[in-house]
C-alpha cells in the first residue's frame, strides 16, 4: 500500500480553534456518520484482531514479559527509498543507552532531528518494535530520527525510563555536530508510554532552561498515571459519541486500556510517584514555557480525554498546541502501517508538523 498526496486528500478534515487549541478532526473516507469505527478497525475487532489488551493482561498478571518484548513489528515497512540505520550508544557516565539513527541520503548535511520514544505501556516494546514508524518518519520528514532503547518496568520502575529519555535527548543535542543534525531544530516525540516520557523531557528542558527542544510530537500519550483530579476533568463513556451498531466494540476499545491502567501500576509504585509531574505531566502546576506541541489521538481511546485536558492547559499558558483526532481509530493504530490507511496518514501528519517546527 502506498498513499500519494491525492489519496491522503481523501480524508475529510475539519479545523476549528477551541480556547486557543487548534483542533483537527480527520474523518473516515466515504463515511459521513460520526461515532463509527473505520472498516479496518471494525474488521480487526470482529475477527479477534483486537486482543492486545488480553495479551497485556495475561503478561501483567503472570509477570512474564519476554514473549511480548521479543515480538517483531506487527506492521509493514512502507518506505520507498533507502533509509540508513546507524547504531549508536548514548552514555552519561552512569547509563549506556542503545539508539538507532534513521536518515535518508537526500537532505541537508545538518538536518532537523527527532528523538523518538516507543510505546508499550512502560513494560513492553523496543526501538525495534517501532522500526517501521521511525524509518517512515525519517523518509517523509527528511529529519534524522533517533529511536531510543530505554529501560523497562517492572525491573526498572519510575523514574528510570524518564531519566533514560532525558539522557538520550541531552546526548543527541551535545553531539549534534558529529551526528550531522541542526542543534537548533531538535524535537522529541513518542507514542503512548513514549509520549509520557517525551512530555516529561519537555518539562525538564523548560525547568532547567536548557533550551534543547523546538517542539514535541505526542501520539495518544499517557499524561497521567491515574485518573487526574483536575477542575473540569472527568472520564465518562457518555462523552464519546458512538453509533449503536458499533457500540459493543468501540466501548470495549475505550475501556480496555483504562481498565488495565486502573488495575495495574505500569510504571510507578506509590501514590506519591503517581502525582509527580515527571510521571504525570498533566498534573504539573505550570505549563508556561513548554515548546509548541502537536497531539495525535484516536477517537475511541480513553487517553484522548487526558490529551484534551493537556492541550487546554498548554493553550491557557500561551503555548501553541494542535490536537488532531482520527475518527474511527482506537489506541495503537499508529502500529498498523500497511493495514490502516490512517496509520500512514498519521506519519505524514507528524512529518509535516516536524517540518513546521523546523521551518
Amino acid at each position: 500500500m502506498r498513499m500519494c498526496g491525492a489519496e491522503a486528500g481523501r480524508f475529510p478534515r475539519t479545523v476549528r480553534r477551541e480556547n486557543g487549541v487548534v483542533c483537527v478532526d480527520v474523518g473516515i473516507p466515504g463515511e459521513p456518520r460520526r461515532g463509527v469505527l473505520s472498516p479496518e478497525t471494525l474488521a480487526d475487532l470482529q475477527n479477534g484482531g483486537g486482543t492486545a489488551a488480553a495479551l497485556w493482561g495475561q503478561a501483567l498478571r503472570a509477570g512474564d514479559y519476554a514473549a511480548l518484548r521479543a515480538m517483531p513489528p506487527a506492521d509493514r515497512d512502507l518506505t520507498s527509498e533507502p533509509v540508513t540505520e546507524t547504531e549508536l550508544c548514548a552514555a552519561d557516565g552512569q547509563t549506556e543507552l542503545p539508539i538507532t539513527c534513521y536518515r535518508t541520503a537526500a537532505g541537508a548535511a545538518a538536518r532537523p532531528a527527532l528523538v523518538y520514544l516507543h510505546g508499550g505501556g512502560f513494560r513492553f516494546g523496543s526501538r525495534r518494535s517501532a522500526a517501521h514508524s521511525t524509518r517512515l518518519l525519517a523518509q517523509l520528514s527528511g529529519a534524522a530520527v533517533f529511536s531510543v532503547e530505554y529501560r523497562l518496568a517492572p525491573e526498572y520502575p519510575f523514574p528510570c525510563a524518564t531519566r533514560d529519555a532525558w539522557c538520550a535527548l541531552r546526548w543527541v543535542c551535545r553531539n549534534a555536530e558529529r551526528l550531522g543534525i541542526d542543534r537548533s531544530h531538535v524535537l522529541i516525540g513518542g507514542d503512548s508510554a513514549g509520549g509520557n516520557l517525551a512530555a516529561a523531557c519537555a518539562r525538564r528542558d523548560r525547568n532547567m532552561r536548557t533550551g534543547l527542544l523546538k517542539g514535541q510530537l505526542l501520539v495518544y500519550p499517557v499524561l497521567s498515571q491515574r485518573e487526574p483530579d483536575l477542575p473540569g476533568y472527568r472520564f465518562s463513556l457518555s462523552d464519546y459519541q458512538i453509533c449503536e451498531e458499533h457500540r459493543r466494540w468501540a466501548q470495549a476499545e475505550i475501556l480496555s486500556l483504562k481498565q488495565t491502567m486502573d488495575a495495574f501500576r505500569l510504571y510507578t509504585r506509590t501514590d506519591r510517584e503517581d502525582l509527580s509531574p515527571d510521571a504525570s505531566p498533566l498534573l504539573d502546576k505550570n505549563f508556561a514555557g513548554l515548546p509548541p506541541t502537536w497531539l495525535f489521538c484516536a477517537e475511541f481511546d480513553s487517553l484522548t480525554r487526558q490529551a484534551r485536558a493537556y492541550a487546554a492547559r498548554l493553550a491557557a499558558a500561551g503555548v501553541p498546541v494542535c490536537l488532531t483526532v482520527y475518527r474511527g481509530m482506537a489506541h495503537g493504530f499508529m502500529n498498523r502501517l500497511g493495514r490502516y490507511p490512517q496509520a500512514e496518514l498519521l506519519h505524514r501528519d507528524m512529518a509535516q508538523a516536524l517540518g513546521q517546527a523546523s521551518g
